[in-house]
């Protein structure tokens, strides 16, 4: 096995654990020494991959998104009522870790390795735009906007309500915010019905 593979899997391994440990004891009973026993690591290798558990909540949610998003990619349209279910789930997986992911935005935020984040973020918006282009190829979608614009824009639906969610400005649940605000960016992406 290649020494990124290895890198990877060890990762995977750590956020499987945390996950499982997430499920079963809640995000503030888990502790660090918990999640590396489960994952079968030291306690120095999870802080080689990770700063805080924090940045856990921020690795999970980019896993379920691409997978995620892969299984949408995969299947035939319509594509609106499927991104409102996805967006739907991301939110509810989140919904019980506000405080923890404000913490993780901000860490996010704050970080030195602003380029990572872009990267992170760019990497995001550019998995989306297949989708958006099949929509658009089925006629489901307008084809006066370019799809890497679709994108984009629901990347920054995405991270607004977020980020409304996780300082508290609004009493919805993450999964409830993001589906109205997906529900309001597809209506104005959709073709006309005549």
């Amino acid at each position: 096995m290649k020494r990124e593979e290895k890198k990877q899997e060890t990762v995977n391994r750590i956020i499987d654990a945390a996950i499982c440990l997430f499920s079963e004891k809640g995000y503030e009973a888990t502790t660090v020494a918990e999640i590396t026993e489960m994952a079968g690591v030291a306690k120095g290798t999870f802080f080689n991959y990770f700063k805080a558990k924090e940045e856990l909540l921020i690795k999970f949610q980019k896993s379920l998104f691409f997978n995620e998003l892969k299984i949408l990619n995969d299947k035939p349209g319509p594509y609106a009522p499927r991104i409102l279910a996805l967006v739907k789930e991301i939110g509810d997986s989140m919904d019980g870790n506000r405080t923890q992911m404000r913490l993780a935005l901000q860490r996010f935020l704050t970080t030195n390795t602003t380029e990572s984040n872009k990267g992170g973020l760019m990497a995001k918006a550019e998995a989306m735009i297949p989708l958006f282009e099949k929509g658009q190829q089925s006629g489901e979608f307008t084809s006066t906007i370019p799809p890497a614009i679709m994108a984009r824009t629901a990347l920054q639906i995405y991270l607004g309500a977020l980020l409304s969610w996780s300082t508290g400005t609004e009493n919805d649940g993450l999964g409830e915010q993001l589906l109205m605000a997906f529900q309001i960016f597809l209506e104005g992406i959709q073709n006309e019905r005549k």
